[in-house]
């Protein structure tokens, strides 16, 4: 009987991964491809989707490790012939961040230490872009080979202080330098592979001559971060039955349960693909738990902050249309919110559109979508996770059973915990809570859905009801119905086969409370 091989949660070096019996999805044939036909590639993906696993992979390929891959695709025989190169490795989430100061400073150090190694001294040089361009042209000349350049999360030093504008552009300036001059080294590079979450412009990364190839979008590489569902079917096999021994389920509905909420990601403009979030995968079949396991690692309290000053534009981000350029890059003092949503992995692409140019985007999956607004709503209204929890129960359930005076009862509940000087009098602000609300839930929720007749507040559907919401604020919730009624909103759904209810829902900013009409449609008539 074979032994099980470990899951290989918290590696990410590929020497321990095949050398201390953990599991390794094999990605060598796709980084075999990338690395004989291309020479200079950026790569962005989400934190903890395996961006320094690929940057360990392709160092020991470079180095000629070749022993390492004995078990992989790429080893086997007159596939590589491993032939050995220098290699520069930067993981810039290891210097210190300090600072400007302190990540210039480390960054010099680190590369006077790597310079040790090829017995050039650069120790009495302070800058790092003259220690790297002395570095490369000693190698070339004791060597007579390129190096090989590979920069594991460019961005950590700009991501670390991205709400202080003045700093941030200040280590952009000096990134910019410094990528300046792994680009004025071409002639002494055989191949430069960077990789980060975010892509911002004015790092001289993505222009000029030399120029990274961005990758991120290409149909060739959707695979190469985070895992396929075949895949995870030929490897984690035997996790999978024990999952579903534990859970008294059968293995398809184990699947079923990690399609929901881990996988999702596409990768391309045009579906190869999805992926699976590899951390939460791992994570779940160890503890055979449904959890938010990626979200919880770190997200960003900038990101929080972001959509809170932003939170109208954040009703309509799920299944929003949005020009492509804008998902492309961005400056540092300058973030769009989809954008950042997007890169970092909290948005996914549902569809492309060629012919103009925009992307639409959507929620990945259940652990985004929850632990998002839950997340938002948290901190916009103040609550406590408990708190929300319970709150949570008791506006699904009235959802489910029709009973929208429990449903308005308890989204009072929820309203009054908003500090009075948070509150905006504006109907978007009532309209965004209203969303988080519902996208926390659970609930399929679309706002803004344009009709022949104008454009509904809201569509809420359940596996066995479609409701339909018009938002006034110091308005009657009586005015409100009638608009449904003046427009027809409700036909759209008239053929759906499901119950159809009409919710007037009105906010009153002064008293701070909330009232309703609801109406069923009878569909048969």
């Amino acid at each position: 009987m074979s032994i099980k091989k470990q899951l290989p949660i918290g590696v990410s070096t590929l020497e321990e991964i095949t050398t201390s019996n953990f599991l390794y999805i094999d990605k060598t044939k796709i980084i075999h491809h990338l690395i004989t036909n291309n020479r200079r590639c950026f790569l962005s993906r989400p934190r903890r989707f395996g961006k320094s696993l690929l940057i360990s992979t392709m160092k020991e390929i470079f180095l000629g490790n070749k022993a390492l891959f004995k078990d992989l695709w790429l080893g086997q025989e007159g596939r590589y012939d491993f032939q050995e190169r220098p290699v520069i490795h930067i993981d810039f989430s290891e210097l210190d961040l300090t600072s400007h100061e302190s990540i210039r400073s480390s960054l010099a150090l680190f590369l006077t230490n790597v310079a040790i190694r090829y017995e050039c001294n650069v120790s009495a040089i302070d800058s790092p872009e003259t220690k790297l361009s002395i570095l490369a042209r000693h190698i070339l000349a004791i060597s007579s080979k390129k190096i090989v350049i590979l920069i594991d999360e460019y961005d950590a030093p700009l991501l670390r202080h991205i709400t202080d504008a003045p700093t941030a552009k200040t280590i952009r300036d000096m990134l910019s330098n410094f990528y300046a001059t792994i680009k004025a080294l071409d002639a002494y590079i055989h191949f430069t592979f960077v990789t980060g979450v975010t892509k911002f412009s004015k790092t001289s990364l993505f222009s000029g001559p030399n120029n990274l190839d961005d990758i991120s979008l290409s149909e060739k590489y959707a695979t190469l971060c985070g895992y396929t569902e075949k895949e995870i079917l030929a490897n984690f096999d035997g996790y999978i039955a024990d999952c579903a021994t534990t859970k008294h389920i059968s293995p398809s509905a184990v699947m079923d349960e990690m399609r929901a909420w881990y996988n999702g990601y596409q990768m391309s403009d045009y579906l190869v693909e999805k992926v699976y979030n590899p951390f939460s995968v791992l994570l779940y079949l160890k503890h055979q738990k449904l959890k938010n396991y990626w979200f919880t690692t770190g997200t960003p309290t900038f990101l929080i902050k972001l959509i809170k000053d932003n939170l109208y534009n954040f009703t309509n981000v799920d299944h929003s249309e949005t020009d492509s350029s804008m998902l492309d890059s961005f400056e540092v003092d300058k973030l769009p919110l989809k954008a950042i949503l997007y890169q970092a992995g909290y948005l996914t692409i549902e569809k492309f559109n060629e012919h103009r140019h925009t992307h639409t985007l959507t929620y990945p999956n259940e652990e985004i979508r929850l632990s998002l607004n839950q997340t938002l709503l948290q901190s916009v209204l103040e609550l406590k996770d408990e708190s929300t929890q319970v709150l949570a129960h008791a506006l699904r359930d009235a959802l489910y059973t029709h009973n929208m005076a429990a449903f308005c009862t308890a989204l009072q509940t929820l309203l009054a915990h908003i500090p009075h000087q948070l509150h905006i009098k504006e109907e978007a602000f009532y309209h965004a809570l209203l969303q988080m609300i519902c996208a926390m839930l659970g609930i399929d929720v679309t706002s803004e859905v344009s009709v022949a007749s104008g454009s509904i507040d809201m569509i809420l559907q359940t596996p066995a009801t479609t409701y339909v919401f018009e938002l006034k604020l110091n308005k009657s919730a009586k005015a409100a119905m009638k608009q449904i009624h003046a427009r027809r909103y409700y036909e759209k759904y008239a053929l759906n086969k499901k119950e159809i209810y009409l919710v007037g829902l009105a906010f009153n900013y002064n008293t701070k409370t909330l009232t309703h009409v609801v109406e069923k449609i009878d569909t048969k008539n």
